[in-house]
């Protein structure tokens, strides 16, 4: 079998390696964090399921706490990671709320990356081709965090109250 090691730049998932179904999975570590970044990892971290979807937990190899992988190929998820680079420009996809959060995806040929906007630190979400996202199982972790901005979703709403995500 084939499991997915993830490698790029600094700030996205690796592609694949071979490795055994029980093998840790090599993921780049987000940024250095800053305390706020890092108090509010830790509130996501708290929150997080031991199973995704039906998916078991993977081990990572990684010099960072905020990252947590599960199944064969891995969905990966990383805290604190640098704004997407696709947020806000013409060939942005249009964003997705799921349970209200706010996801701004990035679809890739081997993979699809999902990165929530709208709340105190951005959270990646790694999702392989072919694999159902896990979105809405996510959720529950990222509303740890209220939102702090709001964004135009797929269709046209936002929240009131909240300033637009920059």
């Amino acid at each position: 079998m084939l499991a997915f090691a993830l490698t790029a730049r600094q700030d996205s998932p690796k592609t694949a390696t071979a490795a055994s179904p029980s093998a840790a999975v090599s993921v780049w570590a987000p940024p250095s964090p800053s305390d706020k970044t890092q108090a509010a990892c830790v509130k996501v971290f708290a929150a997080l399921p031991i199973q995704l979807a039906g998916l078991d937990a993977r081990r990572t190899e990684t010099d960072s706490s905020f990252v947590a992988a599960w199944g064969d190929p891995p969905i990966v998820l990383r805290c604190g990671v640098s704004k997407p680079s696709v947020f806000g420009t013409a060939q942005a996809a249009q964003l997705v709320d799921v349970n209200g959060v706010l996801w701004q995806p990035d679809p890739q040929r081997a993979q699809t990356v999902y990165t929530s906007i709208d709340r105190a630190v951005y959270v990646e979400v790694t999702v392989p081709a072919g694999q159902d996202q896990p979105l809405s199982a996510l959720t529950p972790a990222l509303t740890a965090l209220p939102a702090v901005c709001t964004a135009t979703d797929a269709a046209g709403q936002t929240k009131p109250g909240l300033p637009i995500c920059k």
